[in-house]
């Protein structure tokens, strides 16, 4: 139960950070999948609404593109088009 809770929290923290809803972010992975930057993987087990639960992995090839997104949003911070706090949740402890 306490396992659930927390891919649930974990799924609605993504929502509110990308502000991408569940039934989007479905179609993305797709794509991310069939463009290789990502790797399905079926758990066996069945979820909510009778839906099997599926994780994804990070492929080579993902990694190198979430490299690339990395030195963009770098790029983006030094040429101070965001301040550093645009990327963090009000809920997100940035120490202290």
């Amino acid at each position: 139960m306490r396992d659930r809770e927390g891919n649930t929290r974990r799924l609605i923290r993504i929502e509110r950070a990308t502000g991408i809803d569940r039934k989007e972010l479905r179609q993305h992975l797709s794509q991310l999948t069939e463009h290789g930057a990502i790797a399905s993987i079926d758990s066996g087990r069945i979820g909510r609404g009778g839906h099997p639960e599926i994780a994804y992995a990070i492929t080579e090839v993902g990694r190198s593109i979430r490299i690339d997104l990395g030195r963009w949003i770098d790029l983006g911070v030094r040429l101070e088009y965001y301040p550093d706090s645009f990327f963090y949740l009000p809920s997100d402890d940035l120490g202290g």
